[in-house]
């Protein structure tokens, strides 16, 4: 279809779509996960940006509307992904609402749940820090491998999700069921705002970098029930347990990708699911060979089949796996770097898949207008002639960035970055 007759809109959305068929466009795409930079820009605080919808919302419609990005995300966190993960087996429906509360919905869902995973701005942190995400300490045992392999999601709404949220911790009692019955009220509103809010990014022309989300099963055991130096050690000490339990995991995982995805396109347009992929700078290739990427290869294949787009995020330094990328369907996913050098990875993928990734924050952050201008016309002279190139910065990585320095980048993509 010609871009002559589609909305600003939808005139990103296919800019977007046909890098990633690898297809000509009229200039390198502009996408970026960033949260915390749009309040900045907005002069609040990171804590209004993560608990107030409303100021939520205007910082993200000034953003897009004064930077004009093709995509851009602005999730907030991933709490409540363990809860609706247990309840999978009872009402998947309802699963889905509630593992993307926290991811769409805003801070509702921590205050109600008091989970053990992060510290918010506004509370557990000062009003100007970042929302931090980590295990203060492991919610399971090594020794429970055998348990929650035997009856998965079981075991995880029994035994595991009373250790990962305070409120919860005594299931039965009044607490709990106050917290459950509170968490039900307020999650119909988080919905509503959801939809609320993504009508408004239509009305300022700025599709979801992503929307929808598919995890995978290892780092969904590191990241959430054991932590990440843990899981290192487990794969040598309990690597059968470890298996199984991905083996189980993985199709859950594509259900939560597939009904995301779903939901995602019905309100954006947007076929991507991010696929984070955390383990790979961690794990030697035979040990991703085994654990990692046998799982993720399938639920991204299961997407590709359903017509979905994986959007990998591959956290790290990716680079002594890049050959793995090639093993899947050509022209159908998106591969996001974070510090892997796109130019490298070009060398390896450029003909087979796009790449997303570009300048490096710490660029933005601390050098001058001039230095921004330079790197991203030095990128854009290596990376045009790839097929199918975005230019996207590392996950939620340029809150304190300066605002002049966005500006540049963005000015010199739109000078530099037109074929």
């Amino acid at each position: 279809m010609s871009t002559e007759f589609l909305s600003k809109y939808d005139e990103k959305l296919e800019r977007l779509d046909k890098s990633v068929k690898l297809e000509k466009v009229d200039r390198v795409p502009m996408a970026a996960a960033t949260l915390y930079f749009p309040a900045k820009y907005s002069n609040i605080s990171y804590a209004s940006m993560f608990y107030d919808n409303e100021k939520y919302t205007r910082a993200a419609s000034k953003f897009a509307l004064d930077f004009d990005w093709d995509a851009v995300c602005f999730l907030r966190s991933f709490e409540t992904v363990p809860l609706g993960l247990s309840l999978a087996a009872v009402d998947p429906e309802l699963a889905i609402n509630v593992a993307i509360a926290s991811v769409l919905g805003g801070g509702f869902a921590h205050d109600i749940l008091k989970d053990h995973y992060s510290d918010q701005p506004g509370r557990e942190s000062p009003e100007g820090l970042e929302s931090q995400f980590t295990i203060k300490k492991p919610l399971m045992d090594g020794e429970e491998y055998d348990a929650l392999a035997e009856n998965l999601l079981q075991y995880l709404a029994e035994i595991i999700v009373p250790r990962i949220y305070g409120s919860l911790n005594n299931p039965g009692s009044m607490e709990s069921n106050a917290a459950l019955i509170e968490f039900g009220l307020q999650l119909g509103g988080a919905l509503a705002h959801v939809q609320k809010f993504t009508q408004r990014m239509k009305e300022v022309h700025c599709p979801p970098w992503y929307m929808a989300l598919a995890p995978n099963p290892l780092d969904f055991l590191g990241a959430f029930l054991r932590n990440f130096d843990k899981v290192l050690y487990d794969i040598r000490r309990y690597p059968k347990q470890i298996l199984k339990i991905c083996e189980a995991l993985a199709p859950v995982f594509l259900a939560v990708g597939k009904a995301t995805g779903q939901i995602s396109y019905a309100l954006t347009g947007s076929r991507r699911v991010f696929l984070p992929v955390w383990y790979n700078s961690f794990l030697s290739q035979k040990q991703y060979q085994e654990f990692h990427w046998p799982f993720i290869r399938y639920i991204a294949e299961e997407l590709i089949a359903d017509d979905f787009t994986p959007l990998f995020s591959f956290q790290g330094e990716h680079d002594h796996l890049l050959q793995t990328i090639l093993e899947l369907p050509e022209a159908k996913v998106i591969a996001w770097f974070d510090r892997t050098d796109v130019v490298k990875a070009k060398g390896v993928i450029g003909e087979h898949s796009c790449i997303a990734g570009g300048i490096s924050p710490s660029i933005l952050i601390g050098r001058s207008v001039e230095e921004v201008d330079r790197e991203i016309k030095r990128i854009l002279y290596e990376m045009k002639t790839a097929r199918g190139y975005i230019h996207t910065l590392p996950f939620n990585a340029i809150g304190p960035a300066k605002i002049e320095n966005i500006q540049a980048m963005t000015e010199a993509i739109l000078q530099y970055g037109r074929y």
